[in-house]
C-alpha cells in the first residue's frame, strides 16, 4: 500500500518518465536478445500503467495509458501489428523528460 501511495503522490509527469526507463530497458534487452531481462522489465512497465491508471488524477489520461499499454504489449511480446520500432514506442515516454 505504501508503494501504491508514493506512485500516487508523484506528478502525472514523473509517473510516465519512470515507465518510459523500464520501456527502454525493456527495448534494449530486446534487441540484446536478452528473453529474460525484457520480460522482466516489460512486465514492470505494465504493472507501472497499471498503478498511473489507477491514479484518480490521471482519470482523463486512462484511454491514453490503455493505447500505450496495448503498443507495448504488442511490441514486446506479440507480433508488432501497429507497425511500431523503438523511436516510435518511446517518443510518448521521452515527451515527458
Amino acid at each position: 500500500m505504501d508503494r501504491i501511495n508514493r506512485w500516487f503522490k508523484m506528478p502525472i509527469g514523473m509517473q510516465i518518465s519512470n515507465i518510459g526507463s523500464e520501456v527502454g530497458r525493456a527495448i534494449r534487452r530486446k534487441n540484446e536478445n536478452d528473453e529474460y531481462s525484457k520480460i522482466n522489465y516489460a512486465i514492470k512497465a505494465i504493472e507501472l500503467i497499471g498503478l498511473t491508471k489507477l491514479d484518480p488524477k490521471n482519470i482523463k489520461r486512462v484511454k491514453e495509458l490503455n493505447y500505450c499499454e496495448i503498443e507495448l504489449i504488442d511490441y514486446i511480446f506479440d507480433n508488432n501489428s501497429y507497425g511500431n520500432d523503438d523511436e516510435s514506442i518511446m517518443k510518448f515516454y521521452n515527451q515527458w523528460l
